[in-house]
């Protein structure tokens, strides 16, 4: 590799690693997120918002699932269980019923 070559690829590498320094410390992945899942819950599917921010999710969750699969399966799990409904309150049996003893004895 030349001398100018080389200057490149370390001006390239330098500029990555500002790069990712400046978005971790400024947090725009995670406000860039935090607005895609807002528009992702609020604007119709119709709506132009809406179609901007799904790759924007999809993309932070199979970066989630590539760099922590059992964590986000889990997570997934634990919402899907959250989203099924409560079963149906049953009365409690009566005691006497229950235990198989009559409530009116005259002995």
């Amino acid at each position: 590799m030349t001398e100018p070559d080389s200057l490149l690829v370390y001006f390239a590498l330098a500029c990555m690693w500002i790069g990712g320094y400046a978005t971790g410390r400024g947090r725009v992945v995670k406000a860039l997120v935090a607005w895609a899942d807002w528009q992702l819950a609020s604007a119709p599917t119709r709506s132009l918002r809406f179609w901007v921010a799904l790759p924007v999710v999809l993309t932070a969750a199979a970066c989630l699932f590539v760099t922590r699969p059992r964590r986000t399966w889990t997570n997934y799990h634990a919402w899907k269980a959250q989203q099924q409904p409560a079963p149906d309150p049953q009365p409690a049996p009566s005691t006497a019923a229950h235990c198989g003893h009559e409530t009116n004895r005259d002995t």
